[in-house]
């Protein structure tokens, strides 16, 4: 073999090898512009709040949705509430009450980048809408809740509450 041919041929598989690379690189870089921009939040929810009046005798029970952005982009929180069985949705609106309007979150609201909310429901309207819903067959005792907050873009995000209905009907009943 030919000194001449012998270079030819390393050029040859040079050059492949070089637009192999490049076009990784290019595919590498348009998902990294696609992650960057995406939206997660974090969900939990708390079956237990209390809130107690400036005087310390009044006590006041709610349930709650704690939402978190941790994506790389602001997310507006649309609407929240839980799964029936029936593939229907049970939202939950803002509470109306004197105590509701001062703790309660407005939606829609725009939740940025590392900012966290806390939506709050009546802990006695929650139990009564379980005890509803469990009584119509919509909930069954045994699954656990699938709590849901609906973005601008229609997305739910999603999170199982701990425990079972049958566990938040047995407070209903003490």
């Amino acid at each position: 073999m030919d000194n001449e041919l012998f270079w030819v041929a390393f050029g040859a598989i040079g050059g492949t090898v070089g637009a192999l690379a490049t076009t990784v690189a290019v595919i590498v870089a348009l998902w990294q512009t696609k992650f960057n921009y995406k939206k997660k939040l974090k969900l939990s929810f708390s079956d237990s709040i209390t809130i107690v009046s400036e005087l310390g005798n009044i006590f006041y029970k709610y349930v709650g949705l704690n939402v978190t952005n941790i994506g790389n982009r602001d997310v507006v929180i649309n609407n929240w509430g839980f799964y029936l069985n029936d593939d229907s949705l049970m939202i939950i609106v803002s509470d109306t009450s004197p105590i509701g309007r001062i703790i309660q979150t407005n939606l829609p609201h725009r939740l940025q980048i590392e900012e966290s909310i806390s939506l709050y429901h009546d802990r006695a309207k929650f139990d009564s809408a379980i005890k509803e819903c469990v009584e119509k067959g919509t909930l069954v005792k045994t699954q656990k809740i699938l709590f849901f907050a609906t973005d601008s873009t229609g997305k739910k995000h999603k999170v199982k509450s701990k425990e079972t209905v049958e566990h938040y009907l047995s407070k209903v009943s003490k």
